[in-house]
């Protein structure tokens, strides 16, 4: 770090470089040296009694879950990549198949621009996390920043409940309006920790992008799926409330409930069953990308690009939302798949995947898209909570023309004097 500064050379920090859809391993402004930590990826603590760990930037998702096998804890795992490094996509605020995954972040280790180490969250430099600690506390600051390269982070576990059960409702397309009233009426009864609640595999297929679509992908219909987690006479008792939600939508709704521990591996729902028990799996990311391994995502045959906005869990919000995506996607020629993520009873995630096949007229049509959904959706009152390469460097200035955070800019400025940590990365424009 000392001699990044003294050279004024940029340093742009990555976990393992699978942030796909996103900008995966590149910079966000050119002339940047990149900083690897993918070997960095030591499980440093694993407190089995008080259920959290203390993980470097190279800790895969595969790596921390075969460790809690048999445990009386589980990771709270993304749908990605198995082989995703966990800070990563807690720092970018990516979303867990149990919550947020925000939610797990409990303390970092960081190394500052100026060469200084800090810990937050009560995390001390022995990897251990007592609890949180009297006085302010900075964690939350080191997420979608440019403060500082985090070196650990403590991340809490998820008891492994008696009982896991998955609801997976279809519903026509014709019927959404309904199907999101059903969805607000769960969700606004349920606590994350309940399970991540989606609403998902809404596709919207213009002729032009119908070719970078997964094959078995129905645009006739949508998927609400409920997890429920706890003890097993618990489970069955919130079952019974989610399915009398489905059954109020008559014909427009078929529904499966799995026993996650018994779902067969051939059972088209197998995968899905795997993540609510927190188990990750690549299966369903290779076969949309059409590769047999992650390594090839960056030149696979299929590739995609990610807009990710926050939308309110209304039902007037989510159709809205849905309809705003589909007329973009119509205008510009290009598929779209939307799922939201319930992460409170107030709010979703939205994940739109804009899909391409590797043309040069299909990838400029995907660009278009993703940036004119981004000034539809901002207009509309649905900001992104995560942006990506191409937008990111101008992100919270972008909320408003006279936007100023002199708080965030005087924290670079203390902890980077330099500016040589993730130039473009989310606070550049304060610079």
């Amino acid at each position: 770090m000392l001699d990044a500064r003294a050279e004024q050379a940029p340093l742009y920090p990555l976990s393992t470089g699978r942030n796909w859809g996103m900008g995966s391993r590149s910079p966000v402004v050119d002339g940047c040296a990149v900083l690897d930590l993918s070997r960095m990826n030591t499980v440093r603590t694993l407190d089995l009694d008080d259920g959290y760990a203390v993980i470097e930037p190279g800790v895969t998702q595969r790596q921390l879950a075969a460790l809690l096998e048999g445990t009386p804890w589980m990771l709270n795992v993304t749908a990605g990549c198995a082989d995703a490094s966990i800070v990563g996509n807690t720092l970018e605020r990516g979303d867990g198949t149990i919550r947020g995954r925000t939610e797990d972040l409990l303390g970092v280790e960081v190394v500052l621009g100026t060469g200084e180490v800090l810990t937050t969250g009560g995390l001390d430099r022995r990897g251990r996390r007592p609890g949180r600690v009297a006085g302010p506390d900075l964690t939350r600051v080191f997420q979608q920043s440019n403060l500082g390269i985090v070196t650990a982070a403590a991340v809490s576990l998820i008891p492994r409940p008696e009982a896991i059960t998955l609801v997976h409702a279809t519903v026509a397309i014709d019927a959404l309006d309904e199907g999101t009233a059903a969805l607000v009426r769960i969700g606004r009864s349920r606590v994350a920790e309940h399970g991540m609640l989606r609403l998902k595999e809404i596709f919207v297929v213009p002729d032009r992008g119908a070719a970078a679509v997964p094959a078995g992908a129905d645009p006739g219909t949508a998927t609400i799926q409920v997890p429920l987690l706890g003890s097993l006479a618990a489970v069955r008792d919130a079952e019974r409330g989610v399915l009398a939600e489905f059954r109020n939508l008559g014909t427009a709704a078929s529904v499966r409930v799995l026993d996650t521990a018994t779902t067969a591996e051939d059972d088209p729902l197998y995968a899905r069953t795997r993540f609510a028990r927190g188990i990750p799996t690549c299966d369903a990311l290779h076969a949309g990308l059409r590769v047999r391994t992650c390594a090839q995502a960056d030149q696979a045959p299929v590739g995609w690009l990610m807009f990710l906005p926050t939308v309110p869990l209304r039902r007037e919000s989510l159709v809205a939302a849905v309809d705003l995506m589909r007329a973009e996607s119509e205008r510009h020629g290009t598929a779209s798949m939307l799922e939201f993520n319930v992460v409170s009873q107030h709010s979703t995630n939205m994940v739109t995947q804009i899909p391409f096949v590797r043309e040069p007229d299909a990838i400029e049509r995907a660009h278009a898209l993703r940036t004119a959904a981004r000034d539809a959706f901002s207009r509309a009152g649905f900001p992104v909570y995560r942006s990506n390469i191409d937008q990111q460097h101008s992100e919270l200035t972008a909320r408003a023309a006279d936007y100023h955070d002199l708080a965030l800019g005087g924290l670079k400025d203390l902890f980077d004097p330099d500016g040589i940590i993730a130039p473009g990365r989310y606070l550049a424009a304060l610079r």
